[in-house]
C-alpha cells in the first residue's frame, strides 16, 4: 500500500543526517493549492539547517533511467521552487549554520554520497529557491533567527500580503 512504502521509506539513521529539499518545496505548494486563501499571495518560507543529501525512495520518485530527487537532491529543490515560483508563490529561503561542506557536506548524492554532479553548493541552491536573491536569508547561530523572521514579516507587509498572526487578539 501507498500507506506502507512511505513509512517503510522513513528509516532512522543515528550516524548521518539527511536532508532533502525538493519534497518539503512540493509539500508546501501542494497545501497552498489545496487550502490557500483566494486573493492572498501565496508563500512558503523554507528553513533548513543543513544541504540536501538526500531523497525519497519511495515511488513514483525510484524509478529509471535516474532518480534527481536523490541523485541531485539540490539541484531537484531548485526544479521543485521553480514550478511552484511558476504558480506565482513567493519564496523565502532560510539557511542556518548551512556551510559549503564542513559538517554539512555539502549538496550529496543520495545513492553514492559523492558530490552531486553538476556540483552546486548549498549556498547556490538556497539562493536559486527563493524567489529572488534577496529572499535568501542565512545566519550562523540561532539568535538571529527572530529578526530573520521579522524581516520577513516586515517584506510581506509591504505588499498585498496579509500574514496572519494566531496570537494577536
Amino acid at each position: 500500500s501507498n500507506l506502507v512504502s512511505t513509512v517503510d521509506c522513513l528509516k532512522a539513521k543515528l550516524t548521518t543526517w539527511e536532508t532533502a529539499y525538493a519534497n518539503a518545496i512540493e509539500s508546501a505548494q501542494a497545501e497552498l493549492d489545496a487550502h490557500g486563501r483566494t486573493g492572498v499571495p501565496d508563500v512558503i518560507v523554507f528553513f533548513t539547517d543543513g544541504a540536501a543529501n538526500t531523497g525519497p525512495t519511495y515511488s513514483p520518485y525510484n524509478v529509471a533511467p535516474k532518480n534527481v530527487y536523490r541523485t541531485q537532491p539540490c539541484h531537484q529543490g531548485i526544479t521543485s521552487a521553480a514550478a511552484s515560483k511558476a504558480k506565482g508563490t513567493i519564496i523565502y529561503s532560510i539557511g542556518y549554520a548551512v556551510t559549503d561542506g564542513g559538517s554539512t557536506g555539502g549538496c550529496r548524492n543520495g545513492d553514492t554520497n559523492n558530490a552531486e554532479s553538476p556540483s552546486i553548493t548549498p549556498d547556490t541552491t538556497l539562493r536559486s529557491i527563493a524567489t529572488v536573491p534577496s529572499n535568501y536569508l542565512t545566519t550562523p547561530s540561532a539568535s538571529q533567527l527572530q529578526s530573520i523572521y521579522a524581516t520577513i514579516a516586515q517584506d510581506l507587509s509591504k505588499g498585498s500580503s496579509s500574514l496572519v498572526d494566531e496570537n494577536v487578539h
